[in-house]
């Protein structure tokens, strides 16, 4: 391993490793424009120069593209690299609209941090500016580029080229008439193309979706877990409380990608990266999947059905009347429990521990049908829409002998061997035809988001947490287990699904004792061997890679 000394201190670092990587794992931050981790070098901004001693003799250059060797010295704050970034900002400047308060990106723009940083000179520039290109062009299904803002970095065409292969951008032209523009033809539409927006060092590219909705630097942000598949991306949820930072303009845009609700908590997501996982890309159906958190048919409080239709309740009433439908379905054996693999690996563990282990529930099944428009790809997405299968598979929530489950739903109800069931975090009409709805005497649901052609089918409807209101782990599909935190509390009413769970067992007297998330937790890990080394803190920020699966294949 070469040892190098970067301002004054030796380093040992591996073969290969170039000299912009080498001074940020030390500690020592080097500005740059067009390098990125995951794309190749092209050198083009010049921003990341130092100064590199070899041999007895100074010399600048950049850091991209010049890797560790033994006996190297490296400065990076002498009197020339400060001048030499700043004459890279100055020409980046000279052409650069000076529309930083009403710029999206304005608080996390690279150009604007690093002026201020390494800048703050007086311009020599006498010029005219002669580079004017058009503003706010709509270049595909999520992303606004406006060409008098791009500093020519070319990640976003190298990301187009090298990661999705789609080569929906280039740089076109010469000299100063060169600019940034779709290749002829092409919209920037693949499922990845959220990511040119994180790429983009500059406002050049924004987001349609995130476009004047908050100034960033009003947004909170906690780290978090993509449910969109089985690949679990980590992600980073952007969100903020006060409504009154709200722009009149956020309701009224219809460039958004998706309908913006009244008060939207979530803002954004970010990827945040994950070597093991997701790298740093999401792709867009995860990215603009947040959603449901605030839409406007959020369940807030319990639901009966009445004589007047649906009517709200108190949770005593309306767990009283489940813990009845359950007693009177389990009398005759003909209660069945359907728990979607979109619930934490802790909420499935509470409805195995009630429904399996305290009420021998046999027909206990969390193997619902894959959505048809789901696909997976090369990539990031995986062929399984549901993010915990696996964890569904470990923990046990799956028929015993003799039990139902969901693929032999229909027939048992239509026979009258079903005539009770209890759904979680599914809309029953996904797995169930209306005639066999129809013929069932209860049906209950905990669910988050109660639509209106959903209300007719359900007995009582239990509120959920959403996403972003609860703390857990979820399974990917290679056995990697992470941790998703929460960002806020939940709307109205609503909880998490064990602490639901935990509150009927009281109600059926065969209580759980489930009061925090982390009892649940902890005796997930005493129960299921697959869990048994997790713990919050051991998980920590990337997860765990816990075992392979050993009793059952994890549907597909």
């Amino acid at each position: 391993m070469p040892r190098v000394k970067i301002n004054g201190l030796e380093h040992d670092f591996p073969n290969g490793m170039n000299l912009l990587e080498a001074c940020k794992q030390v500690g020592v931050y080097v500005p740059h424009f067009c390098y990125h981790p995951d794309l190749k070098v092209v050198g083009s901004c010049r921003m990341c120069k130092v100064e590199v001693v070899q041999g007895g003799k100074p010399r600048i250059d950049i850091s991209c593209n010049t890797t560790v060797a033994e006996g190297l010295e490296v400065n990076t704050s002498t009197p020339g690299v400060h001048k030499q970034q700043q004459m890279t900002l100055e020409y980046l400047l000279a052409n650069h609209p000076l529309d930083c308060p009403v710029c999206d990106d304005a608080g996390e723009c690279d150009l604007q941090n690093y002026y201020l940083q390494y800048g703050r000179h007086n311009s020599q520039m006498h010029e005219i500016r002669h580079r004017k290109h058009f503003k706010a062009k709509d270049i595909g299904k999520s992303v606004v580029l406006d060409n008098e803002r791009c500093v020519l970095c070319s990640r976003c065409v190298r990301f187009t080229q090298d990661v999705t292969k789609t080569h929906e951008l280039g740089i076109f032209g010469m000299g100063h008439g060169e600019e940034l523009a779709l290749t002829p033809g092409k919209r920037l539409d693949n499922d990845y193309a959220g990511n040119v927006v994180d790429l983009c060092p500059v406002g050049a590219l924004t987001d349609k979706d995130f476009r004047f909705k908050r100034r960033v630097w009003f947004l909170q942000s906690k780290s978090s877990i993509c449910q969109g598949c089985s690949r679990g991306c980590n992600v980073r949820i952007d969100y903020d409380l006060n409504p009154f930072h709200g722009h009149k303009k956020t309701f009224k845009m219809k460039t958004h990608r998706t309908e913006a609700t009244a008060f939207q908590r979530i803002q954004r997501l970010k990827p945040r990266f994950n070597d093991s996982v997701n790298g740093h890309w999401m792709c867009d159906d995860g990215r603009y999947g947040y959603k449901p958190t605030d839409t406007a048919d959020r369940l807030q409080t319990p639901m009966m059905a009445g004589d007047k239709g649906l009517e709200e309740a108190s949770w005593d009433d309306a767990l009283k009347a489940v813990a009845n439908g359950i007693n009177t379905g389990l009398s005759g054996n003909k209660l069945a429990v359907v728990a979607s693999p979109k619930l934490t690996n802790e909420e499935l563990f509470a409805v195995k521990s009630l429904f399996r282990d305290k009420l021998k529930v046999a027909s206990l099944d969390h193997r619902l049908p894959a959505d048809a428009s789901w696909y997976g790809d090369d990539m990031l997405r995986t062929p399984d829409a549901f993010p915990n299968r696996l964890g569904a598979e470990w923990i046990g929530v799956v028929p015993e002998d003799g039990g139902v489950g969901v693929n032999g739903l229909e027939e048992s109800i239509q026979s009258g061997k079903i005539d009770t069931l209890i759904v979680i975090l599914a809309d029953p009409r996904s797995f169930l035809s209306e005639s066999a709805l129809k013929k069932l005497q209860r049906v209950y649901l905990i669910i988050r988001n109660l639509p209106e052609d959903m209300k007719a089918i359900g007995n009582v409807f239990l509120p959920a947490a959403a996403w972003g209101e609860y703390r857990g782990t979820f399974t990917n599909f290679r056995c990697r287990t992470q941790r998703l935190d929460a960002a806020f509390e939940p709307l109205g009413e609503a909880k998490p699904v064990w602490e639901i769970v935990s509150e009927l067992s009281n109600n059926l007297k065969k209580p759980l004792n489930f009061e925090t998330h982390s009892e649940v937790l902890h005796a997930m890990a005493q129960n299921v061997s697959f869990f048994s080394k997790v713990t919050w803190e051991t998980l920590g920020d990337e997860g765990l890679t816990l075992g392979i699966v050993q009793s059952r294949k994890v549907a597909s």
